[in-house]
């Protein structure tokens, strides 16, 4: 059975959590104790782990570098998902978001890679999908692919398009695409 082909821009997603008992002597900021740290992918990579849960094939088509965050993507996928990699400018987005007892107070974000031209392994594995997930965050894996995906529709692979407000627009015969409330009041002039 062909697989599920996750095309999108990977991040790896931080959270440190603790608690807030009181603000700190030298700057009116909260102070978190007893922080703990959770790393998960996030992005692209987080649609493909999540997939893969269901116990199907799954192949992310991605742009990773040789930075520490696509190190941790590869680590959290390896094992569940087939990762094709693009080639990675700069270092890959990572996003860190600090709470207290699950109220954000902060989020960090770091790394603005994008990714670079499509190879022929990209190209093959959208060709032999069974289906198509597009999470486009704008970081450049989508449009080194465009032509494929558009190819893939054609053929009438399902083709389901996350969009991002940083992302570019579905490609014709795009089956579904699942904007959130406010992407799809920005997409239809609202």
């Amino acid at each position: 059975m062909n697989p599920l082909v996750v095309v999108g821009d990977a991040l790896l997603d931080q959270d440190v959590t603790g608690r807030v008992d009181r603000v700190a002597a030298d700057a009116p900021v909260p102070v978190v104790d007893g922080a703990t740290t959770r790393t998960r992918p996030g992005g692209a990579a987080l649609a493909a782990y999540l997939a893969s849960l269901e116990g199907r094939d799954v192949v992310l088509v991605t742009g990773l570098g040789k930075d520490n965050a696509s190190a941790a993507v590869r680590a959290l996928l390896r094992g569940r998902v087939t990762i094709v990699e693009l080639p990675l400018t700069g270092a890959l987005s990572k996003k860190t978001r600090v709470l207290a007892e699950g109220h954000p107070l902060l989020r960090l974000d770091e790394g603005d890679g994008r990714a670079g031209q499509a190879t022929r392994e990209a190209a093959d594995a959208v060709a032999g999908a069974a289906a198509i997930l597009v999470s486009d965050y704008g970081r450049g894996t989508v449009d080194t692919l465009r032509e494929e995906l558009t190819r893939a529709a054609a053929r009438r692979v399902p083709l389901v398009w996350d969009p991002h407000p940083r992302g570019g627009a579905p490609v014709p015969g795009t089956r579904l695409a699942t904007p959130s409330a406010r992407e799809a009041q920005g997409f239809a002039g609202g």
